[in-house]
């Protein structure tokens, strides 16, 4: 097909050359211009002439296709693509390119063990990487589509050469990126495959992506790794994880999304491994891995399965190792290590959205599991450091999860351990870990309005959703309110005078009325305890967070009255509420805090016309204070057991002794029942609320109390199955062995020796295992007796 023409004599070159020519130098000069002008001319010739060769040779393959002779027949016809793409000339790379496509959309009966497509494989790679001339976009374009041909005829048949292999895989993929990486007319790289216009979706950029997406659509899993390390190996080389890592992002989007979903944890798995590999890289390039981490999770996370807690361990240990080198000497740029933290957190959430909710739950329990030195009373700087780090870890996988019952979360260990976070030095951590309260006990989507909850004449206007308590809520509440009350207790106490101090106070008082909503229980010896600890000389606390701490309790006794709809409670509130306007200003709650702040810039005109008292003299002014017998009285008037409500709020260091020393006041020896009372105040309500805007308007208050019998058990079901699973107290036990043990004496001490021996036997001969055989034997055979003879009719 391709060569020099012969001539036939040396005249026929001597007719178009000067023959005049004299200077032999001289005539072998032109000669060999001329001769260079006629192979340009024939070669142009040739070339439709091999066009017209090549299209021939396609239609007797495409139609033959069934023939047995198509194997021999498709070996020539891969020789002559060989030989137009060894021309290195672009027409023919692409009329070759062409042909090779065309070979492969046809499908062979019988396979062609022999055949190898590594020239291919390689001459189309450095076809997708050409840069040079005006026709580059096209050769690419070429190239890519040649790639394509080859997936395309290896993958169809086992038997066919094994593209996946390593080294033909480190030429393709990086071809394919390398065009995909391609600046076109849209600057996002999130739909490059969708364009309306026809000469686009020719450009490399797109056929590159659809060429990816067919690759890893067509990659079993055994497959996985040798695509991933070259698509690895490219973004290293050509910095795709720098911040933004939008490249690097619609990559792994385009893999995870073409693959088969069982085996999209793998790509994630991948990730984690070669951010195991660059843990001593600089920030920028692991916060571009977290980042892309955070943008795919998600899209994998239900087909993770049994490898959750391998990833989400994974992310931790990531996570720790950043906080320990961002306290080490060796980190320049703890700005960086921070943002990477960030980037970590952000991807572990996204995972923990994804992922149903039992799930969630075991995430939960093994971030609290990871944080460190709870039970120590000195914590060191590092770790402290790093418990702030998990609470927000927790927080934003917390925020993720939808509380059904509050049981199936708070476990007693994750309980315990929110209590211990929210009683630690960091304020930061405090701050945490009243948010993960507020994030799980909100299932009504009310934490928008009680964040920052003012003093409101009527509870309706904010639009609170408040639905009756189920029993086994009512249960754990039973069960656990008590440490969660001192918890809240300790933690006001903690709180430090500072520009913070409002949030804190503003968090506590979020989470109480959380507790009032969702579990329906009236805190109101917590209150009252609150109001004394605002009072007492002892603390020393500034005025400023006295003032902050008897405004929680106001609007917590706000709140819960008009939740109970109970008038007279309002009315008191109200009368409290009133009498304070006088105090200092920012006691005054009936006014906004910008009408205060006008009030201090204007001066006092209003000191003049209203007699005001110091903070001071708040005790000892009548009605300044909530009065724990007025508010008894309403609470009793509206069918609440208030016998408790005297008791002093002491906080203890266990359970079983504040409820030893609340059944010791209450003067009365009450059998065991670790959930005999709730809140330690006998005050709860099962109030069936509705806003005034819903169709049902009832209100309906009733008492919740333990009923027991005679032999001091419960009479329910669920309260003596709780009964059961109780802890039992050491204290009950050792003083029912030692009645048990003074009841054996006096008998042995006072009773005959004839009267005991004769109890004994009888006790034994009771419970003699064979007479009471025999005795059942000689029961049944009567029946089986009487039942032989009965008289047969005749």
């Amino acid at each position: 097909l391709s060569g020099v023409r012969h001539y036939k004599s040396e005249s026929e070159v001597n007719s178009v050359s000067p023959g005049d020519c004299k200077d032999k130098c001289f005539e072998r000069l032109i000669r060999s211009v001329f001769v260079k002008q006629f192979v340009f001319k024939i070669a142009a010739v040739e070339k439709e002439l091999k066009s017209i060769a090549v299209e021939a040779m396609d239609q007797l393959l495409q139609s033959c296709h069934s023939s047995p002779s198509l194997p021999q027949f498709s070996e020539n016809h891969l020789k002559m693509v060989q030989k137009l793409l060894e021309s290195n000339l672009p027409k023919m790379e692409q009329l070759a390119t062409d042909s090779f496509v065309t070979f492969s959309n046809i499908e062979e009966s019988s396979p062609s063990y022999h055949r190898q497509y590594d020239f291919f494989i390689s001459k189309f790679s450095q076809m997708c990487h050409a840069t040079y001339g005006e026709d580059s976009r096209k050769i690419r374009s070429a190239g890519l589509k040649g790639l394509r041909g080859v997936v395309w005829k290896s993958v169809t048949d086992d038997l066919h050469p094994n593209i996946w292999e390593k080294q033909h895989m480190d030429k393709i993929v990086p071809s394919i990126l390398f065009n995909l990486q391609e600046p076109g007319k849209n600057p996002l790289w999130s739909f490059p495959d969708l364009v309306d216009d026809a000469t686009e979706s020719t450009t490399p950029k797109t056929l590159s992506d659809r060429c990816l997406r067919e690759l890893m659509g067509k990659a079993s899993f055994g497959s996985l790794r040798a695509v991933m390390e070259p698509v690895l190996k490219h973004m290293d080389l050509h910095a795709h994880w720098k911040p933004p890592p939008v490249f690097a992002i619609h990559v792994f989007k385009a893999i995870i999304y073409s693959i088969q979903s069982q085996n999209s944890y793998f790509v994630i798995q991948e990730l984690i491994n070669h951010l195991d590999s660059m843990s001593t890289a600089d920030a920028v390039i692991r916060i571009g891995i977290a980042t892309v981490l955070s943008n795919i999770v998600s899209i994998a996370g239900t087909s993770i399965g049994p490898l959750l807690l391998s990833i989400f361990n994974s992310l931790l240990k990531h996570l720790r190792t950043s906080v320990d080198f961002e306290r080490s000497e060796k980190c320049k740029d703890s700005e960086a290590e921070r943002m990477y933290q960030e980037a970590l957190i952000n991807a572990m959430g996204d995972f923990a959205n994804a992922l149903p909710d039992y799930q969630k739950v075991e995430m939960m329990m093994f971030t609290v599991g990871n944080i460190p030195n709870l039970e120590e009373k000195r914590v060191k700087q590092g770790d402290e450091f790093l418990q702030h780090v998990l609470v927000k870890t927790l927080l934003k996988v917390a925020t993720k999860y939808r509380t059904a019952y509050l049981a199936t979360v708070f476990t007693d260990s994750f309980l315990h351990t929110l209590i211990q976070l929210a009683l630690v030095n960091d304020p930061q951590v405090r701050l945490g870990t009243q948010q993960i309260f507020h994030t799980l006990l909100d299932r009504h989507d009310n934490l928008s309005h009680l964040s920052h909850l003012a003093y409101v004449l009527d509870v309706s206007d904010v639009q609170l959703t408040v639905e009756k308590c189920s029993r086994a809520d009512q249960m754990f509440m039973r069960k656990h309110i008590h440490d969660m009350t001192h918890m809240l207790y300790r933690a006001v106490i903690l709180v430090v005078d500072d520009a913070n101090m409002q949030q804190h106070m503003d968090a506590i008082q979020c989470t109480m009325s959380l507790l009032c909503i969702e579990t329906l229980i009236e805190l109101f010896r917590l209150a009252f305890a609150l109001q004394s600890l605002a009072v007492d000389p002892t603390m020393a606390f500034s005025d400023a967070k006295r003032i902050v701490l008897h405004n929680l309790v106001a609007k917590y006794m706000n709140l819960a009255a008009q939740l109970m709809a109970n008038p007279s409670l309002c009315q008191h509130v109200q009368q409290v509420v009133a009498c304070r306007a006088r105090g200092p200003a920012g006691l005054n709650l009936l006014v906004d805090e910008e009408d205060q702040d006008q009030g201090k810039a204007t001066g006092g005109d209003t000191a003049e016309e209203v007699e005001r008292f110091e903070l001071d003299e708040i005790e000892e002014i009548e009605g300044m204070l909530f009065d724990r017998n007025d508010v008894a009285e309403c609470l009793k008037a509206a069918g609440k057991d208030v016998s408790r409500l005297s008791l002093p709020f002491t906080v203890t260091s266990s359970k079983s002794a504040q409820e030893g020393e609340a059944d010791q006041a209450d003067g009365r020896a009450s059998p065991t029942l670790p959930m005999a009372g709730i809140d330690d105040v006998s005050v709860d309500l099962s109030v069936d609320w509705t806003p005034p805007q819903s169709a049902r308007q009832s209100r309906r208050n009733t008492v919740i109390f333990l009923e027991t019998n005679g032999t001091g058990l419960p009479l329910t079901v669920a309260a003596l199955r709780q009964y059961a699973n109780s802890p039992p107290d050491v204290a009950e036990e050792e003083r029912k062995e030692k009645e048990h043990t003074e009841q054996v004496l006096s008998a042995l001490r006072n009773r005959a020796f004839e009267d005991q021996a004769d109890e004994s036997c009888a006790r034994h001969e009771a419970g003699d295992l064979s007479r009471t055989v025999s005795r059942l034997l000689a029961r049944n055979a009567e029946p089986l007796r009487s039942g032989t003879e009965v008289e047969m009719p005749f």
